[in-house]
């Protein structure tokens, strides 16, 4: 049967077929649309990759390459799908906390919940939430976040392991500080010093 690299090569499945493949979700064309249009972009001679993105690369060991911003993009993409593909609906936040979904709708207006708007609907990322309830004192860190930060660099800011927080002597992330009983003034000197930027 070969790999996807061997049959997409011999031409036996099409570009969206092994994509979908590598990343194991169905892809169709109007899925490739942001990697057509970040193609686009990368071929401008001002295109650039966010410092992110470039330190991404070089870490990995790949020189410069025009289809670099596509890559990016289309990783951007993927995680995205999968931030909100898990995340819950209001009404599943309701339920869990035994709460009205007009009380959801009210903390997500604060802050006090995160929340990403996908069309007419609010999804609420999974990793704020334990079994039955809220990440301890989360409530607390989401309201000291800035406003306007893209969805995937406020993931990365909660579960991303941090040096100045460790459990059993290992970097643990945010999320699981508070998960475990931390203190929230040290989970919020930590996020205090995150320098943020572009997903």
């Amino acid at each position: 049967m070969g790999t996807i690299d061997d049959r997409y090569l011999a031409g036996d499945v099409d570009f969206e077929a092994a994509v979908g493949e590598a990343l194991g979700t169905p892809v169709s064309r109007e899925t490739m649309l942001p990697l057509l249009h970040a193609l686009r972009r990368g071929a401008h001679p001002n295109a650039q990759l966010s410092d992110h993105d470039a330190a991404l690369y070089d870490a990995a060991g790949f020189s410069e390459d025009p289809l670099a911003p596509a890559a990016a993009a289309a990783e951007r993409e993927r995680r995205m799908r999968e931030l909100t593909a898990s995340a819950k609906t209001v009404e599943e936040v309701a339920r869990l906390l035994g709460v009205s979904t007009s009380r959801i709708r009210q903390r997500a207006g604060t802050g006090s919940v995160w929340t990403i708007k996908v069309g007419n609907k609010l999804l609420l990322p999974a990793v704020q939430f334990t079994g039955a309830a809220m990440v301890p004192n989360l409530d607390r860190i989401l309201t000291a976040l800035p406003d306007g930060l893209h969805p995937l660099a406020l993931e990365r800011a909660l579960t991303d392991p941090r040096a100045d927080l460790a459990l059993d002597g290992r970097p643990v992330s945010v999320i699981d500080w508070l998960a475990s009983g931390g203190d929230v003034e040290t989970a919020l000197e930590v996020i205090a010093q995150i320098e943020w930027e572009a997903a």
